[in-house]
């Protein structure tokens, strides 16, 4: 059975903030630009049928709510409703959702989905999230909110999985260890950018700054006929299995890894839209 708790879809390499530890990097990305919709529907068409369960699908970027068919684009995800339950867009709090999106939101629901927006908190960067809130309430729409404040930052705040760099010298035995304690396979987060599945958000991010490649057996492209359906299932339920070429480049994803104040800025950051 292939299955993921959460399938993300990377909707743009867009955003209105430019965080210098930013998990998928974007401020560092080369190509800036907002995934058409019409890729994305071909991504969906392609995506779903291959996974026999999905917890969440979730909208994320950059900033999704910059991408201009972002209510299309929800509404196009309740074609396949009966993969999953619940849909979310996660945002930081810097743009109010337009009243498309409310109806979009309102239609999902209707449908008999779940929906939530989940908000990170980045305080005076976050300078939307109380009128996000107030509106979301006002529309009854689910609003989860992460504080990355102060000294009360969730989860003790960002942490890093590592500088791209190969793991000199690190034993096979090392490699399946840190394998077994990273918290990406148990938490089954597949991210898909450009009608590419990845095993995590680490591997793909990495593939898209150039930092290292993947063997062909490490990721799915949607569009590739060169493989069947079958194929690609399986490649699929291999990320919880094994590790990949990126782990070797990485420091993991643990309980313990160390922590870091969230959302420090790159010069020209708040209201930069990269």
């Amino acid at each position: 059975m292939t299955t993921a708790k959460i399938l993300e879809f990377f909707v743009t390499t867009r955003c209105t903030l430019r965080c210098k530890m930013c998990l998928c990097a974007i401020p560092y990305q080369p190509v800036k630009r907002d995934t058409p919709k019409e890729e994305l529907f071909a991504h969906f068409a392609r995506a779903f049928p291959l996974y026999d369960k999905i917890g969440r699908v979730e909208l994320i970027g950059g900033e999704p709510m910059l991408h201009p068919d972002l209510p299309e684009i929800v509404l196009e995800l309740l074609k396949y409703r009966d993969k999953f339950g619940k849909i979310r867009i996660t945002t930081n709090g810097t743009i109010l959702p337009s009243p498309a999106l409310i109806d979009a939101v309102h239609r999902a629901q209707e449908a008999g989905l779940a929906f939530d927006f989940l908000v990170d908190d980045y305080g005076p960067l976050s300078r939307r999230l109380p009128e996000i809130r107030a509106l979301l309430e006002k529309e009854h729409i689910d609003c989860r909110v992460d504080r990355y404040t102060g000294d009360s930052q969730r989860g003790n705040g960002w942490l890093c999985y590592g500088d791209f760099t190969l793991r000199e010298g690190e034993s096979e035995e090392e490699l399946r260890e840190k394998f077994s304690r990273c918290l990406c396979p148990k938490l089954q987060f597949h991210d898909t950018h450009d009608g590419v599945i990845y095993s995590c958000v680490y591997a793909m991010t990495g593939v898209l700054l150039g930092k290292f490649s993947l063997r062909d057996d490490e990721f799915v492209n949607l569009m590739d006929d060169s493989k069947s359906d079958e194929e690609k299932k399986r490649i699929l339920e291999t990320f919880l299995a094994r590790p990949t070429t990126a782990c070797r480049y990485c420091d993991g994803f643990r309980e313990d890894s160390p922590r870091f104040p969230a959302a420090e800025q790159l010069p020209g950051g708040e209201g930069c839209l990269c």
